[in-house]
């Protein structure tokens, strides 16, 4: 019998093919996240000779120069604070060009072809990490991925296409597990590479050739084993790929949701969730990114310590994740945002002032928990705004959430540099009201039974 769909959209394929994009994540995501611990290390190792070259010299006389203008005594100990900030925010702004970039591409010539195209890119970044003998070399490694990493969009659109519209938030579910494993796990292992280090290796030689090596092998996952889920018979024009891609890379077409097609009053609700969620997300991506740099000046925590913050955390996010979030009804979902940016604003706080481990990890705990609860909730907040243009909400909110995090680590990192930690974590603690009182004055989702007495 003819069939009517493409050969990768049989009824066999879907499954398969979700749990095969499934497990190169995870395999993606440990290679990804195997260097977060051990940034304040590699940043320390390329300000001493004979690593140290003409860039993070000029980086140097730039900052002097900087404080000098604005009337700061020069201070050289929080610079590297300042270098490990602006290679996280170029990473991330570079990711935020390439997903919806690479996304919409992959509307044209497939899924499987931009996934591979992405794993290349990152192979040879992380290549290009284990020869980087110098600091020049490492931000070109660090450019190379962010250009290269796209895996998020492409893989929501696999999801679209293999699962009925109601069916989306499982598919989904199995890509944020699958990045939740990845966080959990992978930053350990990169630590333990680093320990066990032969004497004459850097620190990072061992944590590279990991990542190289689980990368090839989320290359031949993808290869051989991932089906082309795209049905081409209904792909969009080719030249709507630019217009379609400007819409989420141009912040006054980003915040105005103008990518989605609803009444007008939807899109002022979606406006209001959409700035709460780069608020609170600008903040804490800002503040998570400087925690190891706190960490490592205030308690001299080295990988290992700093990997097990990680484990840490990620232990009381799985279950709260999963056992309570997964489970709060749609109606509540705001109420639980809202109690994790109340456990966000007293975390931060209390890192500003911890003087020990045990009060670091207390304020670790809240933290757990509103990295558990506000994004999810908030995702699941403004799926329901406009469920019949679901794909193109979820497309700008990511987008959102990528600009934010792009911009978050260097303006928490310059704080950082010119005012020291305790600033840096009581400013952030406390603008995190801002997101607050926005989200508060966001009308609530009704729940079943108020519908019914409307009714």
């Amino acid at each position: 019998l003819q069939m009517s769909v493409a050969p990768s959209l049989t009824s066999s394929s879907p499954t398969r093919n979700v749990a095969v994009l499934v497990l190169a994540l995870v395999i993606d995501m440990l290679a990804f996240t195997c260097i977060l611990p051990l940034f304040p290390s590699i940043i320390s190792f390329y300000s001493k000779e004979p690593h140290r070259d003409g860039l993070y010299d000029f980086f140097v006389s730039f900052l002097a120069s900087f404080q000098k203008f604005i009337g700061v005594p020069y201070n050289e100990r929080y610079n590297n604070v300042f270098f490990g900030g602006f290679l996280g925010s170029l990473f991330s702004a570079l990711q935020f060009i390439a997903s919806p970039t690479l996304g919409a591409l992959s509307d044209v010539y497939g899924r499987r072809t931009m996934l591979l195209l992405s794993a290349g890119g990152t192979l040879i970044a992380h290549i290009m990490w284990l020869r980087a003998d110098t600091f020049t070399l490492f931000v070109l490694a660090r450019i190379v991925g962010g250009l290269s990493k796209a895996n998020v969009n492409v893989a929501t659109a696999v999801i679209a296409d293999v699962y009925e519209p109601k069916d989306h938030p499982k598919g989904m579910a199995l890509i944020g597990a699958a990045y939740s494993i990845g966080f959990l796990v992978g930053p350990m292992i990169g630590a333990y590479f680093s320990v066990i280090a032969p004497k004459n290796a850097t620190l990072f030689t061992l944590p590279a050739q990991f990542s190289i090596c689980v990368t090839f092998i989320h290359f031949l996952i993808i290869f051989f084993f991932l089906k082309e889920t795209l049905d081409y018979k209904q792909t969009k024009a080719r030249e709507s790929v630019t217009g379609r891609a400007s819409l989420l890379l141009r912040p006054s077409a980003l915040f105005k949701f103008s990518a989605v097609n609803a009444p007008t009053e939807k899109k002022e609700r979606m406006e209001s969730i959409g700035w709460t969620y780069f608020l609170y997300l600008f903040l804490y991506a800002g503040l998570e990114f400087t925690l190891p740099f706190l960490t490592h000046l205030r308690f001299d925590f080295g990988s290992m310590q700093q990997s097990k913050i990680y484990l840490f955390t990620g232990m009381l996010m799985l279950p709260i994740q999963g056992g309570y979030v997964r489970r709060t009804p749609l109606h509540k979902q705001k109420r639980l945002a809202e109690i994790g940016l109340m456990c966000a604003i007293p975390a931060f706080l209390i890192c500003a002032i911890a003087n020990s481990v045990f009060w670091l990890y207390m304020g670790l705990a809240l933290y757990a928990v509103a990295s558990a609860t506000v994004v999810p909730s908030l995702t699941s907040l403004i799926s329901v705004v406009h469920e019949s243009d679901k794909g193109a909400v979820a497309g700008v909110f990511r987008s959102i959430g990528a600009l934010a995090r792009a911009l978050g680590p260097i303006f928490a990192s310059t704080i950082f540099w010119l005012l020291g930690p305790d600033w840096c974590y009581f400013i952030g603690g406390v603008s995190l009201l801002l997101p607050l009182v926005l989200l508060r004055r966001i009308p609530n989702v009704e729940s079943p039974l108020e519908k019914e007495k409307m009714k």
